[in-house]
């Protein structure tokens, strides 16, 4: 698993991106990455799936965020916690901004 942070230039808006297997899973923005949710319904029959979406149910859900800490009125930083199933796998990833 990989966790990126992509800085947008000075005042602009910062995208957090996902990796499985060197496969971009997701990209979101800073204003949408902190209560995530994505669902994938397993089809019948013979699929190409990763790993973790086989835990034996037919829907697998991604979910967490990338949570904002702020000091002095201002974000410092994002900590990022995300689960596949039931694996943690993404757990306090931090972010720090200067």
């Amino acid at each position: 698993m990989e966790m990126c942070l992509l800085p947008g230039a000075a005042f602009q808006h910062d995208l957090y991106t996902l990796k499985a297997d060197k496969v971009l899973i997701f990209a979101l923005v800073d204003d949408y990455s902190e209560n995530v949710e994505l669902e994938h319904t397993i089809p019948e029959g013979l699929t190409i799936e990763f790993p973790l979406s086989k835990q034996g149910e037919k829907t697998i859900k991604i979910r967490g965020g990338c949570v904002p800490e702020s000091k002095d009125g201002a974000e410092v930083a994002r900590v990022c916690n995300f689960y596949w199933g039931k694996y943690q796998i993404i757990k306090g990833v931090r972010f720090e901004f200067e």
